[in-house]
């Protein structure tokens, strides 16, 4: 294990994967939103793409009703998400401050949460659509998914624009907190945490002057 310094009290420790169970992670938030809102964007392309074949090959759909209920969905999650998304930035600039005890999630670490949340997540719908298809004439579950996620998507890539121009305006990085068996940031109003950008070009080091 490797403590990397304290900055206005603040200790940030990076450990191996065995050691992260268990333990409360941070990652950066333009990073992380940008990630989460590109799974979101292909999943709801993905079911798109589902209903789409199964209009093709003249399965259990009804073009109308399916087209009623992805555009609702669509406006829905841009609208709820933009308002979510506003209150969550501005609950963290208010709160930013350094954090006390952490561990500060590796590349390898985060590569590896983010292969097992996809994995979930499109097997998981996945499973629902073919089930949809059984008991639904109307193919509405996927038309569901895909505005849904499409409009969550878009709202998580331009929120994740926001943070990154609030890390260029504040000259340091911006992490949110992962809860220890997370895969996924909250999607709701939760706490930021500030460190100095690193000088050595890595954006997810901490700067020099904070190892020991």
């Amino acid at each position: 294990m490797f403590i990397l310094g304290t900055v206005s009290g603040g200790i940030v420790v990076t450990m191996a994967d065995a050691a992260l169970a268990g333990l409360p992670r941070i990652v950066r938030a333009d990073d992380e939103i940008r990630w989460r809102g590109q799974v979101l964007t292909s999943l709801g392309l993905a079911s798109l793409a589902f209903w789409i074949i199964l209009w093709l090959v003249e399965g259990p759909v009804e073009p109308l009703a399916a087209g009623i209920v992805f555009v609702a969905a669509l406006l829905l999650a841009l609208v709820l998400g933009a308002i979510t998304s506003r209150r969550r930035v501005a609950h963290a600039m208010l709160t930013l401050r350094p954090p006390r005890l952490v561990v500060h999630e590796t590349a390898a670490d985060a590569r590896e949460r983010r292969a097992r949340a996809a994995t979930v997540m499109f097997l998981g719908v996945g499973i629902l659509l073919l089930l949809d298809t059984l008991v639904s004439q109307v193919g509405a579950t996927a038309a569901l998914v895909a505005g849904a996620g499409v409009g969550m998507g878009i709202v998580d890539r331009l929120e994740a624009r926001r943070w990154a121009r609030a890390e260029d305006e504040r000259d340091s990085r911006i992490f949110l907190m992962l809860r220890p068996n997370a895969l996924i940031a909250r999607m709701g109003v939760q706490d930021a945490y500030e460190m100095p950008r690193a000088r050595s070009g890595d954006d997810d080091a901490p700067p020099p002057d904070m190892f020991v």
